[in-house]
Formats: structure tokens, sequence, C-alpha cells
């Protein structure tokens, strides 16, 4: 799908999406003589209409039931419209499916948060998700039953046969398994009803990407938001592995420049943390704002920590774009490659999003260094002051008169005035017969 095309759904989607707000916040109609007028007794609730009415109807409302008149006051949620090609959209979907008591399916397997929530599906309950669209109901199981396969076991087995393979039960384990999981994929399009729009189509691979990210003051001003706010406590930052850059470069000479100030150090952890996309959430935990991962920083504190080291990386749902180069699906020349001498023979290559900031730096580095070194600009004018000064004044004044008689002669095409007067005197001096 082309750029232009995405562009396009896009702002359809975002229209939809104003339109869908300004009925979502428009109060309910009330009578003005009900606010007016109303009078409660223990009983009921005595409402009139408005005057063009007849003023002989009469509506009688019980207490329990007032509730019903009264304004309703509710967030709108984007989860519940058919917005393929929104991003915000899928992300509240998405988000549903956060927690972990509540969410069992693992984020490997082709059935994880993000294919059902890319079909329109929210998670409701333990396992259980939900369309707001058709308003389907799906109970997700993948518990395998082990009297069926001990039955299937037994079926398969001979009189007199002993079978206490491992493998071949592992083998069994895995079939039943996978057949589970295929009823499910296919279950994320059919169990939609027949006429819900999300059973005809669902979100692309685009709407699961990270923008702003090939935008290099874009991708560096989010890096920068995401650092200060993890070092609002950096004496309770735990040890992060270190990142396996691209290039063979330390990871102290990349964020040198990423400083306003020069005494300033940048913490490697934080900076570990926020190129990888995490950000501070509360006062002891971290974020991922689109794989909605949260990460306890007291697990790698103490004297004996739960964990020595944090992977920043490893760290995230194996379907995040943080992590995943399919998820965010972006194609582009690492700057390790697009400095060689044969730029025909680099080719583009499919990069998470923790790469793409780590190509933003590179490139912001490089736009300072070139910006402040304007060594070629300065030689150049030493070498014209010296060519100046070797000349003496005649040679100067000799010059001079060149350039004004090659001045000169290019401008005589362009006189007017004398080209008629040259013409004027060649008639003048033909003889007349």
């Amino acid at each position: 799908m082309s750029y232009a095309i995405e562009t396009k759904k896009r702002k359809f989607d975002r229209i939809l999406e104003a339109l869908s707000d300004a009925a979502a916040a428009s109060p309910p109609r009330s009578s003005l003589n009900s606010r007016n007028n109303a009078t409660t007794t223990s009983s009921s609730l005595s409402l009139s209409l408005d005057d063009t009415s007849d003023g002989s109807k009469r509506r009688r409302v019980t207490p329990t039931s007032r509730v019903a008149l009264l304004p309703r006051t509710s967030t709108t949620s984007l989860s519940t419209h058919y917005l393929p090609s929104s991003r915000a959209a899928f992300l509240e979907r998405l988000q549903t499916f956060r927690q972990v008591t509540q969410w069992h399916v693992p984020s490997t397997d082709p059935i994880n948060a993000t294919v059902w929530a890319k079909r329109g599906w929210i998670c409701v309950d333990t396992d259980t998700v939900f369309c707001g669209s058709c308003k389907e109901r799906v109970h997700v199981d993948l518990t395998i039953d082990p009297s069926r396969l001990r039955a299937t076991k037994i079926a398969d087995v001979t009189e007199g046969d002993v079978q206490d393979d491992q493998d071949d039960d592992l083998a069994m384990v895995t079939e039943v398994y996978n057949s589970i999981v295929k009823k499910y994929q296919d279950m994320i399009t059919t169990a939609h009803s027949e006429g819900c729009l999300w059973r005809k189509r669902g979100s692309d691979s685009s709407v699961q990407r990270i923008e702003g990210l090939l935008n290099t003051s874009i991708a560096l001003a989010s890096l920068k938001e995401r650092y200060d706010s993890i070092m609002t406590r950096e004496d309770e930052l735990p040890a992060v592995a270190p990142l396996p850059l691209p290039l063979s470069e330390d990871e102290e000479s990349l964020t040198k420049n990423l400083s306003e100030e020069e005494e300033r150090k940048v913490n490697l952890n934080a900076f570990r943390l926020a190129i990888t996309g995490w950000d501070r959430k509360a006062e002891d935990i971290i974020e991922c704002h689109h794989c909605f991962r949260s990460l306890g920083l007291w697990l790698y504190r103490g004297d004996k920590p739960a964990m020595e080291t944090l992977d920043a990386i490893d760290s995230h749902l194996d379907y995040c774009p943080w992590k995943s180069a399919d998820a965010q699906d972006t194609e582009v020349i690492l700057p390790s490659k697009r400095d060689t001498n044969d730029e025909s023979g680099a080719k583009k290559e499919r990069v998470p999003g923790w790469i793409l900031v780590y190509s933003a730096i590179v490139k912001g580095s490089n736009k300072k260094q070139a910006k402040d070194s304007p060594v070629p600009m300065v030689a150049e004018e030493e070498d014209v002051t010296t060519v100046g000064e070797s000349l003496t004044s005649e040679q100067r004044e000799k010059k001079t008169r060149d350039l004004f008689r090659r001045i000169k002669e290019i401008k005589k095409p362009f006189n007017v005035k004398a080209l008629l007067n040259r013409k004027r005197d060649k008639q003048a001096a033909v003889p007349r017969g």
C-alpha cells in the first residue's frame, strides 16, 4: 500500500473519530419545565412537558428511573468503533490485553494480542475477547485435556504394546496444541457476525509501526523526553545490559552529543532504557507504550535481587515494534553501510524501532560535527588571500582593465542604441542609384 493512500485512510479515520467524539459528548435532551418545576415525592416524580404540548398530558416517573434522565458523562472509547487504519484505536484495543492475570496467551503464539486487536477484538474478561461492533464474544482456552491425550494414546496402541517414549508424548501434545491454535486463528475472523465490518477487513501491519522514528529531530526529542522521565529517580535505576550496537563504537561516544551541557554526563543505564522505548510510568515502574509491558525496578535491587541485570530489549514482548523488526515494518540503510564507498551494494534492511533511534543519533551527531567544524571554508579563504597578496599593484591594475574590457564586450550585443547607429551609418554609406 502506498504512503499516500495510507495517509488518506488515516485522515478519514480521524474525521470519524471527531464525529464519534462529538456524538458522545452531546448531553441527552431534557425538558426545561422539568428542571424548574419538578417536585420529588416519596413515591413518584411528576414532570411537565414543553409549553407547546398539551397541558393535560402528564408523565409519571418513579424515583428509580430518574437516573436515566440525568446527563451521562462517559469517556469516548475508540476501541468499539470500526477504525482499521487508526493507530490510536489499535493501541487502545491492544492495551486491554495488558493484564497478565487476565490474558494468558503467550506473545510468541500466532494468536497473540496484536492479532486479535487488529481484527477489532478487545479483552473484557479472563481470556475472553469482545467485538464492540457486532457484540460477539469468544473465550480462548488453550489448555489440553489430559484425558483426551490418554484416550488418543490408548486408541493408537495395540494390545501388548507399551509406549513410554517421551518424544512421542511431546509430539502428540504439540500436535493437539497446534490444532487448537489453528481453530482460534480461524475464529479471529469467522467469530464476527456476518455483517460485521471487522470480518471483511482488519488493520494492516503498518498500524503497529512507531511513528516519527525516521525524522531525526522528532526521534531525538522523544528520546530526551523518555530519558528525562527515567532520570527523575536516578539513584534507583538498575544495571542495564549493554546494547548490541551495529557499529563498533562504544555507547559513551554515542551519548556525548546528546547532552546540551558539556559538563553533564549521560547516565548509560537511563540511556539504554530510553533508546529502547521505555518510559517511567510510576515511582518505581517503567513501561512501554507499544506493547504495554510494565517492569518493577525493585526486582533488580537489594543484596540478593531477583534479577541482577535488566535486558532493555528482551524485556519487551515479542510483538513489540521496539524489539521486532517485522512489527516495525520499516526498511532503512544503516549508517555503517551507508558510509561505505560502494553505495550500490548497500541494501535496505528491516530493523526494530530502537535501531532507528540509534540511526537518528548518528545522523544528528554527524550534522553537529559538520556544523561545528568550518575548516574547509577557512582554508579556502586563506588560499584566496595568499593569491591576492602575491600580486603587485601593476598586475592588479592590468587585471582590472582586462575585466572591464571583457564586460564591455559582453554588453555590446545588448546596446540597442549602438546597433541602431551602426545600422544607420551603413545605410548612409550605401550609394543611391
